[in-house]
């Protein structure tokens, strides 16, 4: 049996000898050509991501050197969800360790199955005919389909605006896992981009004689730019606390309850010294917080405007409809986008927190 040969598994042999071989396998891939990636950071939530291929001609301009925390390329991985960085084999996914596995043993197993088949037949091709005495060699060999892995993409594949690495999360996420450099504002970009299509879906639905189903789906896109802005003021809060408030972490984040409310949020973020808001005009502040406050008239009256909006608005009577207009949705998101990009700059790899509060306008 010493010279069985283990063609399968000799086609991924890199190195070593016939009794001791060094194999490279390459990992499953999704449809788009990305691979799993785990964080071995247990304080990343969640903690699978996806990464594709880099382009080859990429390069770092001189303007975006600032923003990254690695040069990209092989050697390590960054953590989309928590920044933490670490070599590119501390990101293997335990499924794809297993699926390599599974496929090693397939193909030994087919392998040998050839070797004795093989074998076989050079057995009773070597056996004398018209004998007294006859025997021959049969091999049964069950079954098996080779493993074939199911790897999915997420629904928010991104590229980094940097290095151009392809990348997949789930729906948020604060780094490029290449690079390192803060990707916040292009995920909240994203969202802003669907909103939009949303307000376009809904004049088309209203153009089409369906205004009650119209008004819904401007109601769903208004309610889309909070959620999506809530999602990013907490991620950015619980990470920054977490980087520079490590003695307070559980503290602070186990009170954590909505980032729906402008005073709150500035509430929460001045144990930081951060004013989310402090790039805002006077104009534009007062607009984000009719807004939020119109998001939970759509969301929990059925758009019915309340005594409390009246106050706030002074716009519809208690009773009547709130307006929802394409361009208000739209401005509400790219003011919310405006807010999330200074969030980023405290995500870059050289900020500082300040030393003391900003005041507060």
């Amino acid at each position: 049996m010493s010279d069985i040969r283990l063609r399968r598994i000799e086609s991924h042999k890199v190195g070593g000898d016939p009794n001791n071989m060094l194999l490279s396998v390459p990992i499953p891939l999704t449809s788009s050509g990305k691979a799993y990636q785990y964080s071995p950071n247990p304080d990343a939530s969640p903690r699978l991501f996806l990464i594709g291929q880099a382009p080859a001609d990429r390069t770092i301009s001189e303007e975006h050197r600032s923003r990254i925390r690695r040069p990209p390329g092989p050697g390590q991985t960054v953590c989309p969800y928590s920044g933490y960085i670490a070599a590119d084999r501390e990101f293997v996914h335990f499924e794809d360790i297993e699926a390599i596995k599974n496929l090693i043993m397939w193909e030994a197993e087919q392998d040998i199955g050839d070797f004795l088949e093989q074998h076989a037949r050079d057995f009773n091709r070597h056996q004398p005919r018209n004998t007294f005495i006859s025997a021959s060699m049969d091999v049964k060999r069950p079954y098996r389909p080779k493993p074939a892995p199911l790897r999915n993409d997420l629904l928010r594949n991104l590229e980094c605006g940097i290095c151009r690495r392809p990348y997949g999360v789930y729906a948020i996420a604060l780094f490029c896992p290449d690079c390192g450099a803060p990707n916040l504002a292009l995920h909240f970009q994203h969202e802003v981009q669907l909103v939009r299509d949303q307000v376009i879906l809904a004049d088309q639905t209203n153009e089409a004689g369906q205004p009650e189903l119209a008004y819904r789906l401007m109601g769903n896109a208004h309610e889309d730019v909070l959620t999506a802005f809530e999602t990013a003021l907490k991620t950015v809060y619980r990470y920054l606390v977490r980087q520079h408030r490590p003695a307070q972490t559980v503290e602070l984040l186990s009170k954590i309850t909505i980032f729906q409310n402008i005073d709150r949020v500035r509430k929460y973020f001045e144990i930081l010294a951060i004013d989310p808001f402090s790039r805002l005009t006077g104009g534009d502040l007062a607009f984000l917080t009719i807004n939020i406050q119109k998001r939970h008239v759509i969301g929990h009256n059925l758009g019915i405007a309340d005594e409390h909006y009246f106050q706030l608005a002074q716009d519809e009577q208690p009773g009547e409809t709130v307006r929802l207009l394409g361009e208000e949705i739209n401005r509400f998101a790219a003011i919310c986008l405006n807010v999330i990009s200074t969030l980023e700059d405290w995500l870059l790899p050289n900020a500082q927190l300040p030393a003391r509060a900003p005041l507060l306008p």
